[in-house]
């Protein structure tokens, strides 16, 4: 209960996230045995140098390269040229963007002001409502989380001893689920509506957005490919990118300078700094709870409800789900894996297909109020006002939940993909 207070107490006063958790996690280990606060120091250390967090930096750094070299506007022009021509064609590349910024940046967050900055503009000008713009695009930016290379995935991986490969694996059908979801959502509606639609483009005009914009949509798949068939560890694929990124960004299309490399380093160790600093403490604050016994509390718990796997995957998809409600999901995943690694265990459930569902509830949460941060970046980015987005967020959110749901219950549909690897 103590715990409880600290952790709301400390996050109603606006303390940053991570020193909230480290502050409940000495709390629970006062009340238990202080002892224990003298082993805080190497817990700290023991859950901020694994092997596998040095992906976070790396993808991040990718992410920023590709942003300052163009790739984005490229992938954009390619996309406009191959679909822009139907109607609603603008929606679609955002979804069809989303899919490739998904790759190249892997956080919501990022896809969310990019599409914002890119394609907003595009559809407002075309006629397309502002708030169904920004609600749109804050739905497309989920995908991203789940694309390869996902740096939630990679989280959640480290935080559950989890094949980062496989996750990323498993990652791949359930953002192509969304894109198909979202794009029948676009083709119902765009029946009625009165969108425009452009001359289609000539394939002499399509072969040229292509050549230009080739590198950036090998990236992702030349990630992905290196990581499922055994090339390179999640890790090394990171690094591999950074520096193709950099080689062609600087000297094929000559639009990253070397004067502009300090900001793009600060800015990546800024972004990794916080994420490391918030595994750190969750580390200390999981091995806590650990120690009271938690996990094994909850478990009981749920036994008491109900025996039947199903049922407990529901209960916990709506646990989740409220927690992505009022809470970011990195420290989430950081806080919630110890607590239902037990439990996922018990039930013989798969943990890469636990890992996946996870990460996408703990994203569909970046929507809602009121914590959802992709919600309040989309807001600031395109000027719509928070309070008009929150009314027309929700049927964007049913959408997702309905493929969320789906993937929960035929977990063949996406453990396919890793199986057949695996082989």
């Amino acid at each position: 209960m103590l715990m409880i207070i600290a952790f709301i107490v400390t996050l109603v006063m606006g303390v940053p996230i991570a020193f909230s958790l480290g502050l409940t996690a000495f709390v629970g280990l006062w009340q238990s045995n202080p002892a224990f606060l003298i082993a805080i120091p190497q817990k700290l250390f023991a859950s901020s140098s694994t092997y596998s967090f040095i992906a976070i930096p790396l993808f991040i750094l990718a992410g920023e390269l590709m942003a300052l070299s163009g790739d984005v506007l490229r992938l954009m022009n390619l996309t406009r040229a191959l679909i822009g021509c139907v109607k609603g064609g603008l929606a679609y590349v955002s979804i069809v963007l989303g899919i490739f910024l998904g790759g190249l940046l892997g956080m919501a967050n990022a896809v969310a002001a990019l599409l914002s900055t890119t394609i907003f503009p595009e559809m407002t000008k075309d006629g397309y409502e502002e708030d169904f713009c920004a609600c749109f695009i804050g739905a497309v930016s989920i995908i991203g989380p789940l694309i390869p290379p996902g740096l939630l995935l990679v989280i959640y991986g480290v935080a559950s001893s989890t094949s980062i490969a496989d996750l990323f694996l498993a990652g791949v059908v359930p953002g192509l689920m969304v894109a198909a979801a979202l794009s029948i959502v676009i083709f119902m509606l765009g029946r009625k509506a009165n969108w425009p639609v452009s001359k289609p483009s000539s394939a002499k005009d399509i072969l040229k957005a292509f050549k230009k914009a080739a590198f950036s949509v090998l990236a992702p798949f030349i990630t992905v490919a290196s990581i499922a068939y055994g090339v390179a560890t999640p890790t090394e694929a990171a690094a591999v990118v950074c520096v193709l990124v950099f080689f062609v960004g600087a000297f094929v299309y000559k639009k990253i300078k070397f004067k502009d490399m300090k900001k793009v380093l600060i800015k990546t160790a800024i972004i990794s700094g916080a994420i490391l600093i918030i595994g750190a403490m969750g580390g200390v604050l999981g091995w806590n709870l650990a120690i009271a016994r938690i996990p094994q509390t909850i478990a009981k718990a749920l036994t008491s409800v109900s025996e039947n796997p199903l049922i407990i995957l529901l209960l916990i998809q709506l646990m989740l789900f409220f927690v992505g409600m009022v809470m970011d999901s990195v420290p989430a995943v950081m806080i919630l894996v110890p607590v239902f690694m037990p439990v996922v265990k018990q039930y013989g459930i798969d943990p890469v297909h636990f890992g996946l569902l996870m990460c996408f509830n703990l994203s569909i949460g970046l929507l809602t109020p009121p914590v959802g941060t992709v919600l309040y970046t989309t807001s600031a980015a395109t000027g719509v006002p928070a309070d008009k987005m929150i009314k027309s967020i929700w049927p964007w959110v049913l959408v997702l939940a309905v493929v969320l749901l789906f993937v929960t219950y035929v977990p063949d549909s996406i453990m396919w993909l890793p199986r057949l690897f695996a082989k």
